[in-house]
Formats: C-alpha cells, structure tokens, sequence
C-alpha cells in the first residue's frame, strides 16, 4: 500500500506554480509581423496550483497468464527487401557485388505453430548460433557455423532458411559510392560485443574480433567504442569488408549537429522576446541528476553553483570548455541553471548536472562519441535523464533507424528492466530544426524509446497553439509518431559562456544569450522530466521509477496544440503541461503502474476502474521501453503491447485509433508505436476497464511498461480486511492451564465488502480455532477468543486474515497480526546456546562453556548450580576430571536470567568418546530440580608428524636421490593416512615401498596403532636443467586422514641442492704421428658441466724434450660456462713419445685430459753410387755410356 493510500484523510499540499511557459502564456510566431516592447519582455504570468501528495495512486490489475498463438504472415520485411518462403524479393538495385550471400548469416521464418519467442528461445540453446535480430513480422536473423545453422534450420516452427546478401550489412549510401573514411560495427547483446565468437557441438569454430578486421582493411583506425571501429577504408570494397564474421554494420563516418537554428545557420532574426524557461515550483528538480551532452560548458558561469559533478570530455579533444557558440551553456542552463546571474532560471534549479563535452575546441566540429558510452557513462554517474539537443547533419538520416536509435533503444530498455535491480532512465532527444517536411525527424531522435521533442511558440498570438516551422516533422520510416511532444523553444533566454567566440543569438547581454530551436524544446522538457521524476520519489513515495513512466506521464498531461488532432506528426501528443501530469483539475486523480511484465504473446493484465463522476476526462497511457529494433529491418517494433479501454456497457476504444483528437470505437490495434493512448472526453459513471495485452512477443526479454491514468474515480476494487495491531487480555500474566479470554478487532480497508472472511487464531503456528465475519467498507467487528495455555513463557499467538488466501485483497501483506502472551509456572532452567563443544586442538586441557539459570516462573525465587561429575556416554566411565562452576545462591526475580560458565579441565588429547557434564540447577524456594547436561565431544584427533635427522635434506642435481624420515601417528587413537607428494618444479618424487607401484606419488600408511612410528622412503629426481649448488627447495607432503572429515594437512620438506664441481675438457685437434723439430696447435673447451663456480689452475705435463710455446693462466668458469684457448707444442729434435696430459683443479677437485703422442726417431747414414741404368742397359761408370 503507497503512502498515498495511508494518509488519504491528510492532506499535504506544495505550492506548484508553473510559468506559463508550459501552460498558457501567449507565445510568439515566428511568422508574424508583431513587435513587443523590452519591458512587455519581462512579464511572467504564472498560475498557482494545489499540488496535493495523494493524488498519484498504485494502479492495480488482475493479470491472466495466458497463451496465444501468433497471427502472423510469413514474411520478414528487411531493409533490402521482403523475405517469404521462396526466396527474397529486393525493393531496389543492389551491386551484384553486393548480392553475395553471409555464409555465416541466414534469415529463418517462423511460421504460426509456434510463438516467435519460443523458437527464438530455442534456437538460442543450440551451441555456436546466435540470434541477432528480429526482423518483423516472422524472421529471425541468426548467426553461426555451418553446422549450427543447419542445425537450426531443423527446429520446430523452421519454416524456411533463406541466404542473406551481404549488402544487407552495408549502409546504403556505400552501395554505389566508394566513401574515404567508414566505420565498421561488431554484434551486440546486452552489451556492445568485440566481435564474433561461436563454438557449435562439433567443435566448429566462428571466432574474429573487429580490431583484426579494420588492421587488414582500415588505416588512420580510430577505436570508438567496444565494437566500433572508424578508420580510412583501403582500396577493397566495402561489401568485401561486410563479408567478415564480425561485421555487422559498414557505414560512413556518422555527422552530427546541434539543433539550434542560431548557431548552426547564424540567421540572424530581428526582434526577440524574452520568455522564463523554468518553472516556478517547490517542486525545484533536487535529488535529481540530468546529464546533457552537448558542445561544451563555461563551468563558472555562476548558475550553475556547485551543482556541476563532473564536466567531462568524451571524444579526447582535452577540453570541456565552450567556446564556439555556446550551446551546450545555454542548454544546460535551460535545464537547471538558477539565475544566480540574472532572470533567466531553468526548469529544475536545484538538479546536479553531468555533463558530456561533445565539440572539438580546436574545428568547432561537434563529434559524438558512441552513444552507448554515452548513457552507460551518465548512468554510472546517478544521472536518471538524459537530454541531446543535437542530430544527424546528413539528410539521408531523417527518419531513418539507425545504429544511434538502436543504442538510444537498447539503453533505455535495459535500464528499464526493473526486476534486474536498475532505476530508469529518460532519454530526450531534439527532433530536428529541418522543417515542416514530413519524415524530417533527425537521427537518433527517431529512436522508439526516446522521448522526441518538437517546439512550439513562446508567446504571440497564436502561441502556444502553433508549431514552430523549422521543428522537424514524423513519421520515422516506419511509420511511428514523431515527435512524441512538443515544448518551448523559440526565443529561449539562458546562460551564455563567457569563453565563447561565435555567439549570435536574437538577443543576448553579459551572461545570457537568446536562441530558438529544438535545441531550446529539448531541455525544457528535460527539466520537466525531472520534476516529475522528483514527485514520483518524493511526493507519491515509488521507489525507481522506468524512464517509460516519465515518459507516460508527459504525454498523459500533453495538450493538443491548436486545433485538436493528436496524435499527430507535427506535435506528437501535444504540448507538456506540468499541470496536468501532476496536478489535474476537478478532482481528478492520476493512477500508475510500472511494475508490471508482459512476458509472452497473450499475457494480459486489466484494470478495473471506477469512474464515480460523469462529465469528466479518462485517459490513458500506456508506454514501454521496447527491446531495441534492427537496421536490418523497416520495422522496428519488437514487442508489441495492445491497449485498450472498455465502457461501462461493453464498448472498446484501442490504443492510438483516434478521430478530432479523442478515441473513437473500432479501428485496428496499434502495431507500429511502442506508446499508446485512450482519451475519453466525457466519461460516464459506472465501471471501466482498461486492459493491457501482449500481441506479438519477439523480443528475448519479458517487457516492462508503464501504465499512466487520469480521472474521476476509484481504482482498486477489492476488500481489504485487517486485524488491528491491538488486543484485550482479561488477566495481566496466565498461569499454565488456566482458561482466558482475548478479544481482537478485524477492519475493512477496502472499497467494497468483505464477505465471508475466515480469521484464525493460531499459537505457536497452530489452529486452535477461527471465525467468520461479513464487514461493509470501512466496518470493524470486535471478536472473542477462548484459550488455555498448555505451554509456560513467551508464547507466540497470531490472529490470521483469510488463512488458505481465499479472497482477493488490495493488500496480502497485512492479513497477520502476531504477539506474544506471557504464560508463566514456577521452575528453575538452565539452557546453553552451544551444549555440546567438540574439541579440535590436541594440545588443549581446558574447555569451557556458557549457561544461563533462569526463573521461568513470573514470580522471584532463589536458585542455585551443582555438579554431578563427568561420565564417558559409550562406557559409562567416571572420569576424575574437574568441574569449576560457581554455586552461589542467586536470588531471581520473575523471568530474570543470570549467565553462568563452565569450565572443564581435561588431559591433552583423550581417548576418543563423548563425555557428559552433569549439571544440576535448582529452585530453593519451591523444591524443584532442574537436571540438565553438557556434552564435551572428544572425536579422533590425527596428529600427524614426520621424524628427522636434518633440517634439510640434500639431493643431487643430477642423480636420483634417496630420502628416509619417520612417520609418527600421534593420534589419540588408531589412524590411516593417505600420503601425497607435490615436488619442486620440475623435479620429480615418488614413494619406494608405501604406494601400490614403486615411484608413485601418492601412498597409504594403512592402520596405525597409537603412537607407531613407520620409516618412508622416497627418491627424488632431479629436473634436465641443472640448479646452482645450494639452491633451496621445498616438496610439499600433503596428509589426508583416513577419518569422516578427511582433514587435510599440509608439511613442507626442505630440500637443498648439493654442490657437485664437475667439468669437461674437449680437444676438437686430431693428430697423427708426429716429426721431430716440428710444432702441435691444440685447441681445447672447457665447459663447466657441474652446477657451482670454478676458479681453475692448468697444469700441463708433457713426453721429454717437449716445450710449451704459449701458456694458460688460471681462469673462473661460472657454472654452466665455458672456455676456448689452444696450447702450442714445440717437438724438438730430442722429443721422445709419451703421455699429454693437461690438468684443471679447483682445490680438492681436479680433472684430467690426457693423449698419446708419437714422435717418429731417425738414425744417421751415408750413400754411395752403385750403377747407372737407362733401358735396361746398366753401367758402373756415373758418367754413363762412353765414357
């Protein structure tokens, strides 16, 4: 029940005054040959207003879960073209470049058997698929592997899976044009995505983030957002681009602008009207933070006080200031400035303001970041409204959905999506300044979730009842109602930022500037938004409000400008008007809901009303944040909720179908517009019912909404009988089996009669009797109980409204009314929260516990503490143990409770067992004992322990080595254990003898007796790399009991790596024999092959008459290091053969290279001529042949 409800016969009441900006104050046309004096300029009328707490009520409804099938074509109507079971039938030339089929795309069509929900639902369980968008009435654009898709293709409901050309991801700007800068955008969920990355149950793979697409087709890159990427596009083709997986969008580099006639086109308008852009109000927006994104701010203009969060530049620029035109100054301040300068306040003087800096000083260019930061940054900040006077520059923009409304959409519903805990958010875009035109409504305004703003007239004479000619017109391309409302904005005076440099407005002083455009309309609805916002926390209690809500409430107080036709693609639903939103005239009171789901096609929920006046209006509202819509589609409803309201004699009237501005009868229900209306002119009196349906669910998510009525009447309709919390005992305190009387008295709250109503009464959570009573509106009837307490002390009783929840009331939370009787008899207690106390520390010898002695009679006595000794419960075994308790007299009054200890002293570690502490407490004064025990448990204590002879072991770096220690079972009983080994990185351990294999890391001890101690053996292997003598390691033996609660004991075993010198000396010189008189070269390496560092001395030993040429001087060689070097031999003409040897040492250590040398021995001698031959013939004479 609201607070509204609560104190409906109080009445508080806040002087509302609103300017007649909002309300009737004559505007100025724009188009009119009128002048006006400065001093005209200055006056303000306003209206006060009652603005009464209880006029904004809960709206209840009755809701039917019920199931509907689908009536739907099977078509999906894509932005290329329109799909059905044969294929896809384009609506306009496409490249054939660009008729190249996504293989990882497919456009599935769901036929009526099945709910586009459910087959969405799951197509969304099959692994490596993904849907990605709904494309009305009956497709699913889906993503995945090959196998995931035909996968999907088989699912019920299937009716066709059709190819998707890839020009279908391309803008189509780019088809025929090769653009130089472009951005890429990634996929999307609830958050914006990277890229694509799907695994099907096969195992395929369809994984590519964004960043490796534009590194391979983009220079000058430039990362927007997760997911969005803008760069200078190389010489490929952009559909070339779009065929990558984790392309969902190719577009041109988005232009926008600021919706400000004055500052883009500095036009320059003779004559100016000032006009008061705030409200005069208690209602003053505090507690409320707008966030406003735009040029910049002139931070310490002085109107903004310390209102300001955070200034913060979101597009790198480094600044925050505005110092071009000064818009965002001027905006801002329209939305909560407070005319500490002069007497232009805004709206909401007392909001805090953060704000998003959107123009780069250094061009003036105004440049947006991706909106999807934009309101996550803002939401994160407290910000719960959010105001962009600004738009897409490009024409081909207009009415366009484009990726801003999807961000703009999926933002808005997100935080809209109250059971996830988040708060709403109001997202108010300009229209545009592009004219009269139809379809002129900028980008993102033509986001279904926005709240879209148009401008009409300040003052003149046919103000406010006239558009202003440049606010940009609807219809969306898809036909929705554009803008939603209408506020002023011409001739806005506000704050003008003294760093600006390019100021040309129709008026302007010191500090304030005078501007016209959307860009003026939009704050001030803005500002609007956030006193709204501020009476629904504030005056009506509801917590969180949906951004839908605020939303609904505008449009429920909105006037029709001019002649009456709403809805309309000029205004919308009309002018905001604050009066009528809050505080509507003639005593008519405003009703909402906005927490209520639509979870499935055919959910229905109605609402009964009460109209108790003829003669007066009933309108109704109803507004939802939808799940955001798709480019790739021309429409952008997802899901799609019905209103409609019912006469007292049957007649409908459906949302939107209108006629002379009012609801008529018959028409079609509203399948384009995610925001409805019923107005009734003149309501007669009788019962209304206004109902809220589910038509066509295609979204993953159950849509909230928000539900605005206003009228003459009651809503809730239901009886509400209520116990007061108040009762009449006829003793003071029962005593245990005496009979009493208590008398109780049930009320109606409801608004009609309660028929029938069962009230039990009920102790301890029991029946013990119950009666029926009828009660009128407003009646109460006082009711007798009979009882007899069988139980002493505090006793529960309740007295239960419609115990098995018969009837339906307003309010099921009030239907129990519990107490407690006191019931008293004499006695002593003694009690203790934790009886019974396990010990876990072997080690300890003292336990003890808390009691409490307590009187349970009312009355005083005297009580006392005893022990009786201590038993062991499994053998009934008297232990001489001490018992330390206090036996003092205490003297108690009724129910007092005195706290006592216990204390127990014990030997270390007994044997397992339970032991009981007897303890006895007694009433002195009345004789009666009170027994009562302690249970000291006392479980298997595993006290494991390893016995050593070192406080390390040592282990070889390159051998396996052995390690022996003790295992000592210090449990206080017999015990197993279960061993685990965890070496040293890369080192490798295992058990010898206690595992089932040999080397195994992990072993069983088996049984132990008490106090058995058993060797362990275990080997230790070293890792292939060496470690450096000395280095420190720890194995980890991990101990598991073998016991109920397995406890798990950890013990490190510290290891230390010995120091083993050891080096190899490698000659790569090969010899043979060797010559006298001649000279040996060997070259040697040395490595150190051991893991310490040497300080090594060469010796070198060689066969007589060899000489050293050169000589090696003693080195260091680092462990794993090496030396080069060569000796050279001299062999003299004595040099004998023998041994080589060269020999390195290191103290104690020494290694010796040796090899054999064999040197060839001469001997000396004559020659002599003996004969000469030539041609066999011989001759003695050395001259030869005649000689």
């Amino acid at each position: 029940m609201i607070r509204g409800e609560v104190v409906k016969n109080q009445t508080l009441y806040k002087a509302l005054f609103i300017s007649a900006l909002m309300l009737m104050l004559p505007l100025l046309s724009n188009s009119s040959d009128w002048s006006v004096s400065d001093e005209e300029s200055h006056v303000t009328l306003v209206e006060k207003i009652e603005l009464k707490s209880a006029v904004m009520h809960e709206l209840f409804g009755v809701l039917d879960d019920a199931f509907e099938n689908e009536n739907r074509p099977l078509l999906a109507n894509s932005r290329i073209g329109v799909y059905d079971a044969a294929g896809l039938l384009l609506k306009q030339d496409i490249p054939d470049e660009g008729l190249i089929p996504r293989p990882d795309l497919a456009m599935f069509l769901v036929d009526n058997s099945l709910r586009i929900q459910d087959v969405r639902s799951s197509l969304e369980q099959i692994h490596g698929l993904e849907v990605r968008a709904f494309i009305s009435p009956s497709g699913l654009l889906v993503q995945g592997t090959k196998h995931s898709l035909e996968q999907g293709s088989e699912e019920a409901g299937i009716e066709a899976m059709l190819p998707v050309p890839v020009a279908m991801m391309v803008d189509e700007s780019l088809w025929f044009e090769s653009p130089e800068k472009i951005r890429l955008e990634s996929w999307r969920g609830d958050e914006l995505h990277s890229g694509v990355g799907l695994v099907d149950s096969e195992g395929h793979v369809l994984q590519q983030s964004l960043s490796h697409v534009s590194k391979q087709f983009l220079k000058e890159i430039n990362i927007i957002d997760t997911g969005r990427i803008s760069g200078v596009v190389h010489s490929q083709s952009v559909f070339e681009i779009a065929l990558e997986p984790s392309v969902s969008w190719v577009r041109a580099e988005p232009m926008f602008t600021i919706d400000n006639n004055y500052a883009r086109s500095h036009m320059a308008i003779t004559g100016s009207y000032s006009v008061r852009s705030h409200f005069t109000t208690d209602l003053d927006g505090s507690g409320q933070i707008v966030a406003v994104a735009d040029s910049g701010l002139d931070e310490d203009h002085g109107d903004f006080g310390t209102r300001i969060i955070e200034s913060k530049d979101v597009i790198g620029d480094g600044s925050t200031a505005d110092t071009w035109s000064g818009h965002g100054t001027h905006v801002a301040c329209t939305v909560l400035g407070d005319g500490t300068r002069g007497p232009y306040a805004g709206v909401a003087p007392a909001s805090e303001l953060y704000f998003q800096a959107m123009e780069n000083d250094n061009t003036g260019n105004f440049v947006s970041p991706s909106l999807n930061y934009l309101f996550n940054d803002a939401y994160g900040k407290g910000a719960r409204i959010h105001t962009n006077s600004w738009g897409s520059s490009q024409d081909s923009d207009q009415g366009k959905y484009t990726s801003e409304s999807e961000d703009v959409d999926d933002r808005a519903n997100y935080y809209d999506r109250f059971y996830n805990n988040v708060e709403g958010l109001s997202i108010l875009f300009a229209s545009g300044n592009d004219g009269s035109g139809s379809g002129t409504v900028n980008s993102p305004g033509t986001a279904k979730n926005a709240i879209t703003v148009g401008s009409h007239l300040n003052r003149g004479g046919s103000a406010p009842n006239l558009i202003w000619d440049s606010s940009s017109r609807g219809p969306t391309d898809d036909q929705r109602i554009k803008p939603d409302i209408v506020a002023p904005g011409a001739y806005v005076r506000s704050c003008k930022a003294q760093e600006a440099n390019d100021v040309v407005g129709t008026w302007e002083d010191t500090y304030y500037v005078e501007y016209s455009g959307t860009s003026m309309a939009t704050p001030n609805a803005a500002g609007a938004a956030a006193l709204i916002r501020e009476y629904i926390l504030e005056i009506a209690e509801r917590p969180a409000p949906q951004g839908s809500l605020v939303k609904a409430l505008l449009v429920l107080g909105a006037r029709d400008v001019g002649t009456r036709d709403i809805p309309n693609n000029n205004e919308g639903w009309g002018r905001v008007d604050l009066k009528e939103s809050l505080a509507p005239g003639n005593g008519r009171g405003i009703w909402v809901d906005d927490r209520s789901i639509m979870s499935h096609t055919g959910h229905l929920k109605s609402y009964t009303f009460n109209v108790t006046d003829s003669g007066q209006p009933l309108k109704a509202v109803l507004a939802w944040s939808d799940e955001r819509g798709s480019r790739f589609s021309t429409n952008q409803l997802v899901n799609n909720l019905n209103l409609e309201v019912e006469k007292p004699d049957g007649t409908l009237y459906k949302g939107n179908y209108f006629s002379q501005g009012r609801s008529i009868q018959g028409g079609d229900y509203d399948a384009v517009n995610n925001l409805e209306v019923v107005l009734i002119d003149n309501a007669e009196s009788g019962i209304w019912t206004i109902r809220v349906k589910d038509g066509g669910h295609g979204g993953s998510y159950a849509q909230p909404y928000a539900l605005a009525v206003s009228g003459m009447g009651v809503n809730d309709l239901r009886p509400d009988p209520v116990v007061l919390e108040d009762y009449t005992i006829n003793v003071d305190i029962p005593q245990l089996g005496d009979t009493i009387s208590i008398q109780t008295t049930v009320q109606n709250f409801g608004n009609v009669e309660a028929q029938n109503v069962a009230i039990s009464f009920e102790v301890e959570g029991s029946e013990v009797s119950s009666q029926s009573v009828d009660l009128n509106p407003g009646a109460s009837k006082v009711l007798e109980w009979d009882w007899t307490p069988l139980t002493d002390g505090s006793i529960p009783v309740s007295f239960v409204v419609d115990p098995d929840n018969l009837i339906e009331e307003i309010s099921e939370s009030n239907n129990r009314f519990n107490t407690l009787i006191n019931v008293t008899t004499p006695g002593i207690k003694i009690e203790s929260l934790v009886p019974s106390i396990t010990l876990r520390d072997s080690d300890e010898t003292v336990t003890s516990w808390n009691i409490t002695l307590t009187n349970t009679a009312l009355i005083p006595t005297n009580g006392t503490l005893d022990e009786l000794g201590v038993i062991r419960n499994e053998d009934n075994l008297v232990m001489d143990w001490f018992i330390g308790i206090d036996r003092t007299v205490y003297e108690l009054n009724g129910s007092a409770t005195v706290p006592l200890s216990v204390t127990l002293v014990h030997p270390k570690s007994p044997d397992p067992g339970t032991y009981i502490i007897q303890l006895l407490g007694q009433d002195l004064d009345n004789n009666i004992d009170y027994p009562f025990s302690l249970e000291f448990v006392v479980p298997l204590l595993t006290n494991p322990d390893l016995e050593t002879y070192y406080d390390w072991f040592p282990v070889s770096p390159f051998e396996p080595t052995s390690v022996n220690f003790l295992f000592h079972n210090a449990a206080n009983g017999q015990a197993g254990y279960d061993l685990f080994l965890t070496p040293a990185l890369g080192w490798m351990v295992g058990f010898d003898d206690l595992s089932s294999q040999g080397g195994a890391n992990s072993a069983s001890t088996g049984m132990m007796a008490k106090g058995e101690k058993i060797p362990i053996n275990i080997t230790v292997i070293p890792p292939q790399v060496t470690l450096v003598g000395g280095t420190e390691l720890t194995f980890l033996l991990t101990i598991v009991t073998q016991s109920e609660d397995a406890e798990e004991i950890e013990i490190p075993i510290s290891m230390k790596v010995e120091e083993v010198p050891r080096i190899d000396i490698i000659s790569s010189t090969n010899y043979g024999d060797l010559s006298k008189d001649s000279v040996l070269s060997l070259n040697f390496l040395v490595e150190n092959t051991g893991n310490i560092d040497l300080n090594l001395s060469p010796q070198i030993i060689t066969p007589l008459g060899w000489e050293v040429t050169t000589s090696v001087s003693p080195f260091s060689l680092p462990w794993s290091g090496n030396n080069e070097f060569q000796l050279i031999f001299q062999i003299t003409d004595t040099a004998t053969s023998g041994e080589l040897e060269f020999i390195l040492s290191d103290g104690s250590f020494s290694h010796r290279w040796n090899k054999s040398a064999n040197v060839l021995q001469t001997s000396d001698g004559t020659i002599s001529f003996a004969r000469l031959e030539i041609e066999g013939e011989k001759w003695t004479d050395v001259m030869g042949p005649g000689s």
